[in-house]
C-alpha cells in the first residue's frame, strides 16, 4: 500500500478526493458532500498550479469548503421556495373559497361541501343549497358566513 501512495503525486490527491466524495453524495442522503467535492476540485487546480505545502492546501480547502457550502446553501433555499406557498396547507388554502352548504347550519352547526369533500362548518344558521364563504378554519371546522 505504502507503494502506491508515493506513486501518486499528492498534488492529484485532492483531484482522487473529488471523485470519492462525488461518488459518496450518491450513497449518503442528502446533498452535502458535492460541495465538498467542488472544494478539493478547486484545490487541486490551486495545488496543480502553484504546488503548495500541504499546509496552505489544507487551508485553501478549509476556506473553499466554506463557500461551497455558503453558495450551495443560497442555491438550495432559493429554489426552495414555491411560488404557492400555500401548497401543502389545504385548510389554509380554504379561506377564501365558496361553499355549499348540504347539511344545514342549525344552532351554529352543519356541514359543507366543496366538490367531492364534506366538512363539518360552524357560522350563522343557512339552509340548504347556501353558498357561503369559509372564513376561518378551526381544528376540521369551517368558519362560514353567508356569500350573499
Amino acid at each position: 500500500m505504502s507503494d502506491i501512495i508515493t506513486l501518486i503525486d499528492l498534488r492529484w490527491g485532492w483531484w482522487i478526493a473529488a471523485v470519492i466524495l462525488a461518488a459518496a453524495e450518491i450513497f449518503v442522503p442528502g446533498v452535502f458532500l458535492i460541495w465538498l467535492a467542488l472544494a478539493a476540485i478547486v484545490t487541486g487546480v490551486v495545488a496543480l498550479l502553484f504546488d503548495p505545502p500541504l499546509a496552505v492546501d489544507l487551508a485553501v480547502f478549509a476556506v473553499a469548503s466554506v463557500a461551497s457550502i455558503y453558495i450551495g446553501g443560497n442555491i438550495y433555499r432559493r429554489s426552495a421556495q414555491t411560488p404557492e406557498p400555500l401548497l401543502n396547507n389545504r385548510a389554509a388554502r380554504m379561506i377564501g373559497m365558496r361553499v355549499t352548504i348540504c347539511e344545514a347550519l342549525i344552532a351554529g352547526q352543519g356541514r359543507a361541501t366543496d366538490g367531492d369533500s364534506f366538512w363539518s362548518a360552524n357560522g350563522p344558521d343557512m339552509p340548504v343549497g347556501t353558498i357561503a364563504t369559509v372564513v376561518a378554519v378551526e381544528g376540521n371546522s369551517l368558519v362560514v358566513e353567508s356569500a350573499a
